[in-house]
């Protein structure tokens, strides 16, 4: 090595997080899509899973709750064991929990080796919240943890207004960073290709697990397809329960996602009422505005921070709101393409890689700086 060359020190990120790597959609958007910006930035990531493969083989299945709760313990002790090592990191990541159940034991195990601990939040934990598939998981969970975890953290990361505010309450340290799309990925399809469309196609994206809340508005839309040539594409939720709806399914891919939504003309986003989506950050609506699509969504959680109403979408409450919102969009093309135009417009300046990126790995890089400097 000649005179004056200088070696930089890798910096190195130790990520915490609930599930294995490619499965959970809210984890695969949050820190495994950010960890290619963090690598082009100088950064390292070694993640450690609380769930393995022989509790994720179980875990989401009806029943077998004696192998569930076996395997969890199992993860659980491994993951304690995890806690009591010293991780060779600069900073600690935890995404939603350190720990799938218990209380915050192993997260003042790690706190205690004053490696600085960045805290990503995208759901509100806090709240109890009753599977449906593991209710009896509910016991184990002790969601107030996530009060102790807040107060240990150097820095929040939070998804929305709405859960920054709350954990500003255990901590001022907080940023606001929501979900992101890549622009050059998601984008509007060329004109053209809908010009001879006469049909207008109404789509909505989610999962089994999530299906009752499309249930939530079978009536509106058996109403406007009793009026209207405007079909119902489904992606992702497997089966359907609208009887008398006009519907295509689609299973979901990441090969074929974007095309699928391409193919829509108006986004839905029903949510029922449960306490918990008060709080969410709904990443659909963001997947939707950047395909183009202006989006009928209810009025809750973090939407009304999205969607400004009559401008790049709507955000409706009753059934009758749900109806008329919709049935002026299929009535109106010219709505329809200035509404998908602002809708783009909006997840480029606040919701693309481009826009919020650089604004996480400066995270990272201050917390790092903080940290040096004490040292």
């Amino acid at each position: 090595m000649s005179r004056g060359t200088t070696v930089s020190k890798e910096k190195r990120i130790a990520a915490l997080v609930p599930n294995v790597l490619g499965f959970s959609p809210g984890q695969r958007v949050r820190i495994e899509f950010w960890e290619n910006f963090l690598k082009d930035a100088g950064w390292k990531i070694e993640y450690f899973q609380f769930e393995d493969e022989s509790l994720h083989e179980v875990l989401y299945q009806q029943g077998r709750s004696l192998t569930k709760l076996t395997r969890l313990l199992g993860c659980y002790g491994k993951h304690f064991s995890q806690a009591l090592s010293k991780f060779a990191s600069d900073i600690i990541f935890i995404y939603r929990e350190a720990s799938l159940i218990g209380p915050a034991l192993s997260e003042r195990l790690i706190a205690r080796q004053k490696i600085p601990i960045v805290y990503d939040i995208d759901d509100p934990v806090f709240l109890p919240y009753k599977s449906p598939v593991n209710g009896w998981a509910s016991l184990l969970k002790f969601p107030k943890k996530t009060h102790k975890l807040f107060q240990l953290s150097t820095q929040i990361i939070a998804i929305n207004n709405l859960i920054g505010d709350y954990a500003a309450n255990f901590n001022e340290h907080v940023t606001i960073i929501p979900n992101c799309v890549d622009a050059e990925k998601y984008k509007p399809v060329e004109s053209e290709k809908k010009a001879g469309q006469k049909e207008v196609k109404m789509v909505w994206i989610g999962s089994h697990s999530t299906m009752q809340n499309l249930v939530e508005i079978a009536a509106p839309i058996k109403k406007l397809q009793a009026e209207n040539a405007c079909p119902l594409l489904i992606i992702g939720a497997g089966n359907s329960n609208l009887d008398g709806v006009d519907v295509e399914m689609r299973q979901w891919s990441s090969e074929t996602e974007v095309g699928d939504l391409q193919e829509g003309d108006i986004g839905l986003l029903p949510v029922n009422d449960l306490e918990w989506n008060n709080w969410k950050f709904f990443y659909k609506t963001i997947q939707y505005m950047a395909v183009g699509l202006p989006v009928v969504a209810r009025k809750i959680g973090s939407n009304e921070e999205v969607i400004e109403n009559g401008v790049n979408g709507f955000v409706v409450e009753s059934e009758r709101e749900w109806f008329d919102k919709i049935s002026l969009l299929i009535k109106n093309p010219e709505m329809r393409r200035k509404m998908g135009e602002n809708a783009r417009k909006t997840v480029l300046e606040k919701y693309s890689v481009t826009s919020q990126m650089p604004r996480m790995v400066e995270i990272f890089e201050k917390v790092l700086r903080q940290s040096q400097n004490k040292n």
